[in-house]
């Protein structure tokens, strides 16, 4: 679930605007989102944005493809430039704190999660976002209650049963942390934090060989984020002799 932008207004722009022409191009976005038809909504977005329709949904749409291309900083400019002229719309606010977390930026990201929280205290999502910002910034006790809150409200956010996950990994919780990683792989096979939570457990119950089976797996994984694989890949050489040679994906 995601929030959706609220009721169509217009930005006062360099020049003036066809109000029904634009109602009609956000109509026909929004249409083409109900059917399914993101590629399409997204094109669509992007031509309207270039003729100045500065509305959420085409700063949105138009932030989410570059996001899709790895071009973040211009995702996060038309998101703050958004943010800027309706901070009340909740999905704007949703997908720049998202942005902000992508690019690293916890504490930054961190004051967007909470207003939504505070707007809408029953969205998921949110509170899962939190968690994983707080995580990030070392607050576990803190992220683990936001992880918790989230799966009160939506028991399969795969975020917060994976962020449950590594926190009780990290505190040595290990047969907890192995249920809520194991949950996530029945819904996601091979996401690579879960994997690696996995493989910790092992460890801790002596099983190297099933540790550096599931290591490989997520270095060798091409989709495997450059974060994740350099975990796996140091926990990876510490099953192995000093002397060892490191694994080549």
């Amino acid at each position: 679930m995601e929030f959706k932008s609220g009721p169509i207004r217009f930005q006062v722009g360099a020049k003036p605007r066809n109000k029904d022409a634009d109602l009609a191009t956000l109509r026909a976005i929004e249409a083409k989102l109900d059917a399914d038809e993101i590629d399409a909504a997204v094109a669509m977005a992007q031509a309207a944005l270039a003729d100045g329709l500065e509305h959420p949904l085409t700063f949105n749409l138009a932030a989410e493809a570059l996001e899709a291309q790895e071009r973040f900083g211009e995702a996060l400019g038309l998101l703050e430039r958004g943010h800027a002229q309706t901070p009340g719309d909740l999905g704007l606010r949703q997908a720049l704190g998202l942005c902000l977390f992508r690019l690293q930026r916890f504490a930054a990201a961190l004051p967007h999660f909470d207003a939504l929280i505070a707007a809408e205290p029953d969205f998921a999502p949110s509170h899962a976002a939190r968690g994983a910002a707080l995580d990030a910034l070392g607050r576990s006790d803190e992220a683990e209650t936001a992880f918790r809150r989230a799966m009160e409200l939506q028991p399969q956010n795969l975020l917060a049963v994976a962020g449950l996950a590594s926190v009780a990994s990290r505190a040595g919780r290990h047969a907890e942390a192995r249920g809520f990683a194991q949950q996530v792989l029945a819904a996601e096979p091979g996401y690579p934090d879960a994997l690696i939570v996995l493989a910790r457990a092992d460890v801790a119950d002596g099983d190297a060989a099933a540790a550096e089976t599931r290591l490989k797996a997520v270095v060798e994984d091409a989709r495997t984020p450059q974060v994740q694989r350099e975990a796996a890949q140091a926990l990876l050489d510490d099953l192995k002799p000093a002397k060892g040679r490191k694994f080549d994906a």
